[in-house]
């Protein structure tokens, strides 16, 4: 969207001053009066904007430069040389043209009045009250169609908004609803090949499912990753380290045929974000970049501290609160993409690339991870200019996270004690128990968080850990364990989940509870179980 030329102001993060002062304005004038442009030129001396004027003599050139969209308003005489100027706004209109028309005439009247507002024309102005009216006609036309324009530009966001939720609340549950499958199938693989009586062609046959198990475990994390559900570990890094880090492997990633240029601010903010997650989200910008650029290219990292104002955030459509951030910036100089393309380019599954050579979800799981850091991305693209992909996430004065230490390796991960299971999923709950079974653990399973609390007041049974769902019919994982705990607070309680929409409590790290993400294999739910128990009590 092109528009009069502005400055922006720290005023302009605030709603109520959203629409840029006017400082430049293009204007086109349509006329064939050889003292058209001095007439106007005199009118605007004393503007308060700078008034910049092409004219033209005719409607057909007056349609032709209007419909190259160069200028911010268009004076159009009533009488010219191949028509009216009423005329001229209808077919300007027709084809596609939304800046504000100010119509000119010698003499004015109610019937050109509804004439003009009929034909879209913002206001008209008669020839001999130029000097007196003309500069505040063009003023309070800018000002309606920008504020037309913010609406409009509001609205799309918003739709692009709900269209995104929609198609990542579709994704999360089919993301959530394989996870509970693949659990089920990792798990009886994996007990499968334990068995000690497998021939060869068994075992190999083992292997491919647990290989196409894992690939599509991979997809439900990128799904879980746009639809911003997937489990993260936010400390507060420096992008700086994370690109930097990344540039030992660029010449492996995109070949010598593109070139490589680094712009890393030196006093560059701290974000909060998942270091690993910012990594993917490095590489998937640059290998979009890459492919974009098939016949070779180059390829510019840059970060940089910048401060959104409402102006920015229209001009690249994000849906973000005025404030510091820090951006990271992948630019190509590639195909570029159209408009069609731009508008999908986030959504899972969409790609450009020939079938088979691409899933669609590189930018869809991009896009999930910045949105899920409370950040935003922007596209600058068009056709034979290359790609620009701008992150922005919300810079931070919080000190630099330290790392914690590893724990140590479990070495064995089986034991007798009582331990819990409550899973209303029947496949995930049959192989979960079967594998803490096979390493010793005595298992009690229930289907729902209600029948466990039954079981535990009938039982007279204490058990020592507490495997459960977090959502499940009836009393949730959370809810169960805070009544369970009531009466033995040295329970130690694991959560397992599908997705982060689940978790009702914190992420381990934070001094919460553990989660462990489905699907899980059944070593690491042995581990994880083992280590809990092992840990000293809260």
């Amino acid at each position: 969207m092109t528009g009069p030329r502005h400055v922006e102001t720290a005023a302009e993060s605030s709603p109520a001053s959203a629409l840029p002062d006017i400082e430049v304005v293009a204007i086109l004038l349509v006329d064939d009066d050889p003292q058209a442009r001095t007439l106007i030129e005199m009118a605007l001396a004393d503007a308060a904007f700078e008034p910049r004027i092409e004219v033209v003599h005719t409607a057909r050139a007056g349609l032709h430069r209007i419909e190259a969209d160069e200028h911010d308003v268009y004076l159009i005489d009533q009488l010219l040389p191949d028509g009216t100027g009423l005329r001229l706004i209808h077919d300007a209109k027709s084809r596609g043209a939304h800046k504000p028309f100010i119509l000119m005439t010698g003499h004015g009247s109610g019937a050109l009045d509804e004439q003009a507002w009929r034909e879209g024309a913002a206001d008209y102005v008669e020839k001999h009250m130029v000097a007196a009216q003309l500069e505040r006609s063009i003023r309070y036309a800018l000002r309606t169609w920008q504020a037309a324009r913010l609406l409009l530009d509001r609205d799309e966001q918003l739709r692009q908004a709900q269209k995104m939720e929609a198609i990542g609340r579709l994704a999360g549950g089919v993301a959530h609803d394989f996870n509970n499958i693949l659990t089920a199938i990792i798990g009886y693989a994996e007990s499968i090949a334990e068995r000690d009586e497998l021939d060869a062609l068994t075992r190999r046959d083992v292997g491919h499912l647990r290989k196409a198990a894992d690939r599509a475990t991979a997809l439900t994390r990128q799904l879980l990753a746009f639809s911003r559900k997937q489990f993260l570990n936010p400390t507060v890094l420096d992008l700086n380290e994370i690109a930097s880090g990344m540039l030992q492997m660029l010449p492996r990633v995109i070949g010598d045929h593109i070139k490589t240029t680094v712009l890393l601010a030196g006093d560059l903010a701290r974000v909060k974000a998942d270091a690993s997650q910012m990594e993917q989200v490095v590489v998937n910008l640059v290998l979009n970049a890459r492919d974009a650029m098939a016949g070779g290219g180059h390829l510019t990292i840059e970060t940089a501290n910048v401060a959104l104002a409402e102006p920015r955030l229209r001009a690249e459509g994000l849906a973000l609160p005025p404030g510091p951030y820090v951006m990271l910036a992948i630019a190509d100089t590639g195909s570029g993409m159209d408009a069609v393309t731009r508008a999908h380019v986030f959504e899972p599954f969409f790609t450009t690339k020939p079938k088979g050579k691409g899933t669609g979800l590189g930018l869809s799981t991009v896009y999930g991870i910045v949105q899920q850091s409370g950040g935003g991305i922007s596209v600058d693209s068009a056709p034979g200019r290359g790609t620009t992909m701008r992150v922005y996430l919300p810079a931070t004065t919080v000190a630099a996270s330290r790392t914690a230490p590893e724990p140590p390796p479990i070495r064995d991960s089986a034991g007798s004690e009582v331990i819990l299971l409550v899973e209303d999923n029947d496949a995930v709950r049959d192989v979960t128990a079967r594998a803490l079974r096979r390493r010793g653990y005595r298992v009690h399973e229930v289907h729902d968080g209600d029948e466990a609390i039954e079981w535990a007041r009938t039982s007279g049974i204490q058990p020592q850990l507490l495997v459960t769902d977090i959502v499940m019919p009836g009393a949730s994982g959370p809810t169960l364990a805070a009544r369970l705990k009531a009466h033995a607070p040295g329970l130690r309680v694991l959560y397992v989940s599908g997705y982060t929409e689940d978790v009702t409590v914190e992420n381990e790290g934070r001094g919460g509870t553990p989660v462990l993400q489905k699907p899980f294999t059944p070593a690491a739910l042995a581990e994880r179980v083992r280590a809990i128990l092992d840990s000293p009590p809260a």
